[in-house]
């Protein structure tokens, strides 16, 4: 877990190099594929955050401790597409992929309330899978 949270890490630093720090950037589509890749990643990583939840080996302290990191980084990236404005040709997925990070910080807070509940947790590792997908199978052409 700690390799993906380092992928995780770099892939963000990526993403916030190739953003700047000036308000309002045009994402280009290069832009785009890479918050949409980051994103994919962040649902990625909280499927494995629940599944490691479902093997009963996360203390509740624990999981209330990485739902707060996992809220900040998606938060971050949140403000960065706030920043940002997308180009004529990337509107529809730049909208989606700021659609899915409010989506996963939705879903994201339900976690450590679902803590001992293996049947909810499954459920709501399926609801992040297919929105995983749904970002990652709808994106327009390039």
């Amino acid at each position: 877990m700690l390799w993906l949270r380092s992928v995780v890490t770099i892939l963000l630093l990526a993403v916030a190099a190739l953003c700047g720090c000036s308000r309002q950037n045009t994402l280009t589509s290069d832009d785009i594929r890479s918050e949409v890749l980051a994103v994919t990643s962040f649902a990625s990583q909280i499927e494995i955050f629940i599944d490691f939840v479902r093997q009963g080996r996360a203390t509740k302290l624990f999981v209330q401790g990485h739902t707060k990191q996992l809220e900040r980084e998606l938060s971050r990236n949140a403000q960065q597409l706030d920043d940002s404005i997308p180009s004529l040709e990337t509107q529809r997925d730049f909208q989606k992929c700021k659609d899915t990070v409010g989506l996963l910080r939705g879903e994201l807070s339900l976690i450590p309330q679902l803590i001992n509940n293996d049947a909810a947790l499954q459920t709501e590792r399926e609801h992040i899978e297919k929105i995983r997908e749904r970002l990652t199978n709808e994106r327009s052409p390039s």
